[in-house]
């Protein structure tokens, strides 16, 4: 039985030790979407970096800044090649519109007889034949124009920082990696008992999955909509494929892009390349989110179509556009790592009771080969959170 004097000391203990996690957790606030992010990064890329380690003599500083001079160059030297492809054909893209206004094309009965929004398609396409009602509608739309580049300016000099902010704590990742997953190791020891090897694997596992799945799934159908595109003769590939990618990730996305294609392509005379467009969209584009996405997927896990879902517009709102796969990977481990306490109940309580000293004698253990390996150990950089490194 505890005393009075105990349970006033348990309780402040236990206030200020809630004050100080509070704290903390407001500190790293602002950057917990680049912390996960860059923890997320170092887990899908770390057998890349055990070969740099290898390669280079494993001198850790070195392997982690190639690591990330490599990630960096792959990632911002594609989007600026791709940024500058995007400006050179949007301009493509409203002449083309602006040409097909102009030569007042007639649209197709079936969509003019659409209820409410057949009219309101009709007015909105020969809105420009109307020089005075262009004018005023550009007077009006100055100053929110303005605010929105604004807006976008800021966008992107925060998405930068932000890719700064990624590389700067994914270089720590991977230079104090194997110590901090032999940390996160042994708490997951305290807090799970004998789970915590099935809790580590299935946390990677799940974490490698779905990064490839999601963005595998949506380079494969950015690409496949690109081969229709041109074939069909669409103006603009790049940018409608560069949409596709980014709506892949919703299950009804792509056919928003390649829907109205094809509906162009009707409305010009293409009838033939209309079909086809469609045809192609619903047969080898969807063919990709159909049978890739669970290929890639179920090589870690098992993910349903509406936790990805889930996952993906509750990663939106939560974390931004970043929460594009942050948001199904913290899903899904979470629902995996569930089904793994479930399936063996009791195991945590029988082992606390039998190997209790055993436990002890293993934490112990793990706490000294902390110790040794941040006093110098020359050991190749084996992340202990997957148990075929183990």
């Amino acid at each position: 039985m505890f005393s009075s004097q105990d349970r006033i000391d348990w309780l402040i203990r236990l206030t200020f030790g809630g004050l100080i996690l509070i704290g903390c957790y407001f500190v790293i606030r602002p950057f917990m979407t680049a912390i996960l992010l860059a923890a997320i990064l170092s887990v899908v890329s770390w057998p890349l970096y055990q070969k740099v380690y290898d390669k280079v003599g494993r001198r850790a500083t070195l392997a982690s800044s190639i690591m990330i001079f490599v990630l960096v160059v792959t990632v911002l030297i594609p989007l600026s090649v791709l940024f500058g492809i995007l400006a050179h054909q949007i301009p493509e893209i409203i002449l083309w519109i602006k040409d097909w206004v102009h030569a007042d094309m007639p649209l197709p009965q079936w969509l003019l007889n659409l209820p409410y929004a057949g009219e309101a398609i009709d007015n909105f396409l020969h809105f420009g034949l109307d020089p005075k009602a262009l004018t005023t509608f550009i007077q009006k739309a100055i100053d929110p124009v303005t605010k929105w580049v604004v807006s976008v300016s800021l966008g992107v000099g925060n998405g930068l920082f932000q890719v700064a902010l990624i590389a700067f704590i994914a270089f720590f990742c991977y230079r104090d990696g194997p110590s901090l997953a032999r940390r996160v190791s042994l708490f997951m020891n305290r807090v799970s008992g004998g789970l915590a090897r099935e809790f580590n694997d299935i946390l990677i596992n799940t974490t490698r999955s779905v990064v490839f799945g999601v963005i595998g799934t949506a380079i494969g159908q950015g690409l496949v909509a690109a081969v229709g595109f041109i074939l069909a003769g669409v103006p603009g590939v790049a940018v409608l494929s560069f949409l596709v990618c980014i709506l892949s990730v919703v299950p009804v996305g792509p056919p928003l892009v390649w829907g109205p294609a094809a509906l162009w392509l009707y409305a010009t005379g293409n009838t033939g390349w209309a079909i086809f467009l469609i045809v192609w969209g619903l047969v080898a584009v969807s063919s990709v989110d159909n049978f890739i996405k669970p290929i890639l997927i179920a090589r870690g896990t098992t993910l349903p179509l509406a936790l990805v879902f889930l996952g993906v517009f509750g990663g939106i709102l939560s974390f931004g556009f970043l929460g594009l796969v942050l948001g199904p990977i913290l899903l899904a481990a979470s629902i995996a790592m569930f089904q793994a306490w479930v399936r063996r109940p009791g195991l945590m309580s029988r082992r606390r009771s039998n190997n209790k000293d055993e436990a002890q004698d293993d934490e112990d253990a793990g706490i000294e080969r902390v110790v040794a390996d941040d006093e110098g150990s020359e050991k190749s950089p084996r992340n202990p959170l997957n148990p075929q490194d183990s």
